[in-house]
């Protein structure tokens, strides 16, 4: 397994984590009238202290606060070209929230507004309250990994079945379809800004990225991923949207993303995110390559404790699946930025196409782990 798994030199490639904050990456803020006319929508009491709290999409501000009555999370949800769709989506997530809950995952906790309900729209603009979880960031321990897959697994368990009055967005990583297009409009945008001296390498990394999509589609193709029914799915699962007390995971959050997709690929993503390793560095040339066997196998080990012959059928999409996240993870910043938040378009794609070498070499090995 050590061997199949061996680093390869740190040299332009990444695991896909949450982005890393930028260099000029520009966060949304509130307003202080704003602040004061969402909260007097909520029952906190007396307010001691509002902090900017600088994680998670810069689109969507939050602040800590602290209060007569505890110590919260204030969020504005990040804006959507679609209003009614935006609310409808929100509000699932909120119910899905609810329901983890109650199936014993350990999520932040909702606030109730005053009128009712959790959600308050005011404007063109949505806003949810959390109760303050103490946690740090995932430190990449086997235990943890286990931890995390076992929270995905109850989520899984939590959403099975379950019939939504809101309409949920369709598809995800699995869809070949959207990630091509993705990554064709992260060139595009990227081309602009490009120098002509990089011209040449972002062509051949799009071009590289293609045929490692057009492989990907194939080999889902002929592993039954039509097969696979669609499920609801959190949708964002990795560890920046985790919290630790110590091996412990104190939260899943953000449920913004949710959506009905195959489980194998939110299942694919998860492991790679939780497997892959740290980046400390903003320089996508110094990011390391490669995943952490043993925290695949805890990974997939927590997820199989309850789901154990589901993991084992999903076991050879795996892989493949991966490799299309790397690319919709990369791709659709750029796409919709022009930079992966703040970062250079160019490295942070050569980055992706090292990593979806990477996999692509080791699809058996990663599969197997899954089976056993």
């Amino acid at each position: 397994m050590r061997g199949e798994f061996a680093d390869h030199t740190p040299n332009d490639c990444t695991g896909t984590h949450a982005p890393i904050e930028g260099v000029g990456a520009v966060r949304a803020k509130f307003q202080a009238r704003e602040v004061a006319q969402v909260l007097s929508h909520y029952d906190l009491g007396v307010i001691a202290e509002i902090r900017e709290y600088r994680r998670g999409s810069r689109r969507a501000p939050k602040l800590k606060l602290r209060c007569e009555r505890g110590e919260f999370l204030l969020k504005r949800r990040a804006p959507a070209r679609d209003r009614d769709r935006s609310r409808d989506r929100a509000a699932a997530g909120h119910v899905l929230e609810t329901l983890a809950a109650n199936a014993g995952v350990s999520v932040a906790g909702l606030v109730p507004l005053r009128s009712g309900g959790t959600l308050l729209e005011l404007g063109e603009q949505f806003y949810e309250v959390h109760r303050w979880i103490p946690g740090t960031r995932y430190s990449h321990h086997i235990e943890q990994a286990r931890a995390a897959g076992t929270a995905l697994a109850g989520l899984h368990a939590a959403f099975h079945d379950i019939e939504l009055l809101h309409e949920l967005p369709q598809g995800g990583f699995s869809d070949i379809a959207a990630v091509r297009r993705a990554v064709v409009a992260a060139g595009d945008r990227a081309q602009h800004a490009t120098a002509d001296t990089s011209a040449t390498r972002l062509q051949y990394t799009l071009g590289a990225m293609d045929k490692h999509l057009d492989r990907v589609e194939i080999k889902l193709l002929q592993k039954g991923l039509p097969l696979q029914r669609s499920a609801i799915c959190h949708g964002d699962f990795h560890p920046g949207n985790t919290l630790w007390i110590d091996d412990a995971l104190a939260a899943v959050i953000d449920f913004d993303s949710v959506r009905r997709e195959s489980l194998a690929a939110e299942l694919a993503n998860a492991l790679m995110q939780f497997s892959s390793r740290a980046r400390a560095d903003r320089d996508p040339t110094k990011w390391p390559v490669g995943l952490l066997a043993e925290n695949l196998q805890a990974f997939g080990a927590g997820y199989a404790s309850m789901h154990g012959d589901a993991t084992r059928e999903m076991a050879p999409l795996v892989p493949w699946l991966m490799i299309a996240a790397i690319a919709a993870e990369a791709a659709s910043p750029i796409a919709r930025d022009g930079d992966f938040a703040g970062i250079a378009a160019v490295p942070v794609l050569e980055s992706a196409l090292s990593m979806m070498d990477w996999i692509a070499e080791r699809t058996r090995a990663i599969a197997a782990v899954l089976e056993a």
